[in-house]
């Protein structure tokens, strides 16, 4: 057993001064007081990050299927204070995400490495709408189908914890009601729903937005769109942002703070393979990306996931809004543990909860990450 002590601790109840935390996989004891242990010199422990979306990094994607391209995402995560995560797919073909479950799976049973856990995966697409597709391949999208569904879901090994799709499209109301039959999250993105639509998934049980305002019906005052339903929906529907103020402007996220509120935003950085690599060509569900700056874009302009390392966006979203640690800690932890029933064992700091948690300073960069008690970082 492990033991850190010196530390200003946010546990799940309350902050803790001169805490101490003992523990291997599982948190077994904190308080506060002198006991023997490393010296972390007043440094701060909060929850690791939950990364719901994310495509790839460091020259690897999910669709990659290798076991290699998901070991280095969950390898690297941890240096951006993410503990873990759920591999995201591309609307591509059936047999390219068939095969990307099926990794995903292999990958789960068989690693040994630490690093991030996968918790889950998120499909993002087919059952998208063709006019907002964004940066997903048009000629692979499909209406929302159940059996399609238990197929790739099969694939899996159950995996499967969060799909974005459109509610206007024929089937989603069946759709929605089986993936909430069984504990799936249906996330509203690729959409050009109208806010009746909109209003009526919720309704049904569709309690998500995927990258919120991308991918969009922007917002108009006889039709709210799906930008209007998101800001106007309440409690439990929860809404993705990416805060790299490529995918949204300051004052786009400052305007969902205030609609939303810390208890229904969850952070996120779609990230793609060119993450933590040198500009230059990149690609993309078989397309290409050309990366400049902080931008990823395909050929036509369109925005195509993005580079953000979990960290930056979590001291961008603070910075523009400034917000506590503790409402970080609820966007970027509490909230995706909760949404996908994760809550008895991951997203905050509780004796009986998985140890993973990261060591920070006032500025919340990440100093240390550890994976259910391994330091990853």
């Amino acid at each position: 057993m492990k033991t850190l002590k010196n530390l200003t601790i946010y546990a799940e109840d309350k902050i803790i001064k001169n805490g101490y935390i003992k523990f291997d996989e599982t948190i077994k004891e904190i308080g506060s007081g002198d006991v023997d242990g490393i010296d972390m010199k007043g440094q701060i422990l909060i929850p690791g990050y939950i990364e719901q979306h994310i495509h790839g990094l460091a020259g690897a994607d999910t669709m990659d299927a290798t076991f290699d391209a998901i070991n280095l995402m969950a390898t690297n995560l941890p240096k951006e204070g993410v503990t873990s995560f759920m591999p995201t797919t591309m609307t591509e073909t059936k047999e390219n995400i068939l095969n990307a479950l099926k990794t995903i799976k292999d990958y789960k049973e068989r690693n040994t490495n630490p690093g991030a856990e996968i918790v889950g995966i998120h499909l993002e697409g087919p059952f998208i709408s063709y006019k907002l597709k964004g940066a997903q391949r048009g000629d692979a999208i499909v209406k929302p189908d159940i059996e399609l569904f238990k197929e790739f879901n099969k694939a899996s090994g159950n995996l499967i914890k969060q799909v974005t799709f459109a509610p206007e499209i024929e089937g989603a109301d069946e759709f929605i009601k089986y993936l909430r039959s069984n504990n799936i999250v249906p996330s509203m993105g690729h959409s050009d729903a109208s806010d009746e639509e909109v209003f009526h998934a919720i309704k049904m049980g569709a309690n998500n937005f995927t990258h919120a305002y991308n991918a969009m019906r922007p917002f108009h005052h006889r039709d709210l769109g799906v930008i209007g339903s998101m800001l106007l929906s309440g409690k439990d529907v929860y809404a993705e942002i990416i805060t790299d103020f490529v995918h949204s402007n300051k004052y786009a996220v400052q305007m969902l703070y205030k609609a939303k509120g810390a208890n229904n935003i969850i952070l996120i950085t779609d990230s793609m393979r060119a993450k933590l690599l040198p500009d230059g060509l990149s690609e993309l569900g078989g397309q290409k990306v050309f990366v400049k700056g902080i931008e990823a874009r395909l050929e036509n302009g369109t925005l195509a996931g993005s580079i953000l390392r979990f960290e930056d966006g979590v001291k961008n979203f603070r910075k523009i809004n400034n917000c506590s640690i503790e409402e970080i800690i609820q966007m970027a932890s509490i909230n995706p543990a909760k949404l996908h029933n994760l809550y008895d064992k991951k997203g905050s700091i509780k004796i009986g909860k998985d140890s993973d948690f990261i060591i920070t300073n006032d500025n919340l960069d990440v100093i240390e990450t550890y994976c259910l008690g391994t330091r990853c970082k």
